[in-house]
């Protein structure tokens, strides 16, 4: 058990060392050709050049529990540079009117295979606009700064001090009536 463990344990840089798949970017709007990026993480040097994406096999689909659909197939996989980082760029040659989807990316390089689940909305164009344009934020409201008292005279300090006063409880005005 414990031998298990460490071998675990020693495994685990090797694993953080491999390619990986970080967050998937969209950048296109229900009602449009698909454009997404996927961001690729943890390279190695030398892994880029032989590094290729694709969408994940039917069988794959099926063992993930997620329906394959036909319209997936028509998706196109490329690795290109994006802000001086590696991506897969996802795109699709006809409008995807379908706004929630679902699908499985394998990432494959010389030493290694990766494939990775990603599920994501697709917002109406109109929403991404009013997105895309905030609203200001109210502006905040002045603080009032406090007057520093003014200094008592010294002669006020001689004074025996007086007990502070309770305000009397304000009441609501009312008639009363008042019978003998």
């Amino acid at each position: 058990m414990l031998r298990g463990l460490a071998a675990l344990l020693l495994a685990v840089p090797l694993l953080a060392q491999a390619a990986g798949l970080g967050s998937l970017r969209v950048l296109s709007a229900l009602g449009q050709p698909l454009n997404a990026e996927i961001e690729i993480v943890s390279l190695r040097p030398g892994e880029e050049d032989g590094l290729s994406a694709k969408l994940g096999s039917e069988q794959a689909f099926r063992q993930a529990g997620i329906a394959y659909t036909p319209a997936l197939s028509s998706l196109r996989f490329s690795i290109a540079r994006s802000d001086g980082k590696a991506v897969i760029r996802l795109s699709s040659p006809s409008p995807v009117n379908e706004p929630f989807i679902e699908l499985l990316v394998e990432l494959q390089w010389a030493t290694g295979r990766l494939v990775r689940e990603y599920t994501f909305l697709l917002d109406p164009p109109e929403y991404r606009t009013q997105r895309a344009a905030p609203t200001p934020a109210p502006a905040p409201a002045p603080v009032p700064v406090a007057k520093p008292a003014p200094a008592a005279p010294a002669l006020a300090a001689a004074r025996p001090a007086q007990a502070p006063v309770a305000a009397a409880p304000a009441r609501a005005a009312a008639n009363h009536e008042v019978k003998k």
